[in-house]
């Protein structure tokens, strides 16, 4: 149990970790928070301990550094509407929560990383953007570009999208992500695939990718012609210093941009096709 000023370190823990624009090792957290207030490091390593033990936050480990972050192994929410959830816990949720249930795994898309939560939250935008939610329902069709989990695809038809496919090279991310569907009671739904971006016919509603910018740039026209008039797309895994020039592309001639947002040095677009 956590005393009332242990608490409100507790608070001012997760504050700090949650609104910090990059990844925070114990150093820089101490330096963070001896900022605001006067704290012992023996009492910040403690709460760290306990918050660590209580599933609060975990330990990630890049680059030969160890990171505070929050703990996706317990309910979170990532948005407004969105909450994800630990497959085979229990979670009531409230009436207007869309709950996204995900097994632990290998494949990129767990909820743990920025560029995630950012194309959730850039999906939770589209189905809440009146210039979009008229035209979705049961003949609105998704597309997810390097599918991983499968979580933006199932976001996708949770919202209000008709059926989705989601494709990636890799078989472990494709396997992860049909059981990930399954387990949302999307199955029937969802396609998950292995074909080619370049093989892929027809038009779409909407399309997410979460790729890295370089892909994303090539991409261009493909995502052209994958869309019509009215279709929207988030795209996701960019970081700040490439987010210029990306909108400058996708905003010259097809698409209009709806929304950024940044998390950590991510950023994070919603385009609408003219």
């Amino acid at each position: 149990m956590f005393s009332q000023d242990a608490g409100r370190l507790r608070d001012d823990i997760l504050d700090a970790v949650a609104a910090s624009p990059e990844f925070l090792t114990f150093g820089k957290l101490e330096k963070v928070l001896k900022s605001r207030i006067k704290i012992k490091r023996d009492d910040l390593k403690s709460a760290v301990d306990e918050l660590v033990s209580a599933g609060e936050l975990t330990y990630s480990y890049k680059h030969g550094c160890s990171f505070l972050e929050k703990s996706f192994e317990k309910p979170v929410r990532i948005s407004k509407r969105i909450v994800l959830v630990p497959h085979r816990m229990k979670y009531p949720g409230g009436t207007d929560d869309l709950v996204i249930k995900m097994q632990s795994g290998i494949s990129f898309g767990r909820g743990d990383h920025p560029t995630t939560r950012l194309g959730l939250r850039g999906v939770e935008h589209v189905f809440e953007d009146t210039a979009f939610s008229g035209s979705c329902g049961i003949n609105s069709t998704a597309l997810d570009i390097g599918t991983g989990s499968g979580i933006l695809a199932i976001a996708c038809v949770l919202f209000g999208a008709g059926r989705a496919t989601g494709i990636d090279t890799d078989p472990c991310a494709r396997k992860e992500a049909v059981e990930n569907a399954g387990i949302n009671g999307l199955g029937k739904r969802i396609e998950i695939s292995d074909m080619p971006v370049e093989k892929i016919k027809g038009q779409f509603s909407i399309i997410t990718a979460n790729l890295r910018c370089p892909t994303l740039i090539s991409l261009y026209p493909l995502m052209v012609k994958l869309t019509k008039k009215g279709s929207m797309l988030v795209l996701s895994g960019i970081k700040i210093s490439e987010a210029k020039d990306l909108c400058l592309l996708y905003s010259k001639n097809h698409f209009i941009m709806r929304r950024e947002e940044r998390e950590k040095e991510w950023s994070a677009f919603v385009f609408r096709r003219i």
